[in-house]
């Protein structure tokens, strides 16, 4: 039977939910990103994870092969869903505009519910390492996803005509700020968060009169993104 170090963790497994309280893999994640985000990825150490965790380093080998297991995991939790719920929303009919709105929503409150210190994951040079490489080019792929959307929003009059790249820029840097702000306030709102960063965004970029765009974000409640694949 192989061991959980040997399992792969698939786009299927990324539900946070899927955890127990006190599963120890859970605990593993919490310490681990906290651990990164404090001193670095690569000035962390498993037996340091191992140690906040209160389990033994042989442990902690039984649940993730090596660090870079537990950084995959993490970033699997993190970007896997929102790759597939990106590119689906890239592809979908409708407002440009409400597409996009919508989307930063689920994304952002998705991320902000998370119980996991992922600032060092994105705001570092991380995905620049050849070993995770494969990581770098799935988070392109949101990316690509992103432009498209805002491509379309551009030809349909929605927004700003602005390069599509420029407002890439522009929603990775906004999303990386809330991480970083959900990381120094553990009694955030996710929600709220979520509503003002997404409204935030949709502001910079709509052609739209305020009450216009008021009344788009206030139909976010009756349009549905989906993480689940």
């Amino acid at each position: 039977m192989a061991s959980k170090a040997d399992q792969t963790i698939g786009a299927s497994d990324q539900n946070w939910d899927q955890f127990a309280p006190n599963d120890t893999r859970r605990r593993i994640l919490m310490e681990a990103s906290a651990l990164f985000r404090r001193h670095g990825y690569r000035a962390t150490s498993t037996r340091q994870i191992a140690a906040a965790v209160g389990i033994r380093q042989p442990s902690l080998f039984h649940h993730f092969a090596n660090k870079q297991a537990i950084l995959e995991a993490l970033f699997s939790l993190s970007l896997d869903n929102a790759v597939v719920v990106a590119e689906r929303t890239a592809n979908a009919s409708g407002s440009a505009a409400a597409r996009l709105h919508d989307y930063l929503v689920w994304d952002l409150e998705t991320l902000l519910s998370l119980p996991l210190s992922l600032s060092e994951l994105y705001s570092s040079d991380i995905l620049r390492a050849p070993e995770l490489a494969h990581w770098a080019a799935k988070l392109e792929s949101l990316y690509l996803a992103l432009e498209k959307l805002v491509r379309q929003g551009i030809e349909a009059g929605e927004f700003v005509a602005t390069d599509p790249v420029l407002i890439r820029i522009l929603i990775a840097n906004v999303t990386i700020a809330h991480i970083q702000y959900a990381d120094e306030r553990p009694d955030r709102d996710p929600k709220k968060l979520a509503r003002d960063g997404a409204r935030f965004v949709l502001a910079g970029l709509s052609n739209m009169q305020s009450a216009h765009l008021d009344e788009l974000i206030s139909g976010t409640r009756s349009r549905t993104v989906s993480g689940q694949t």
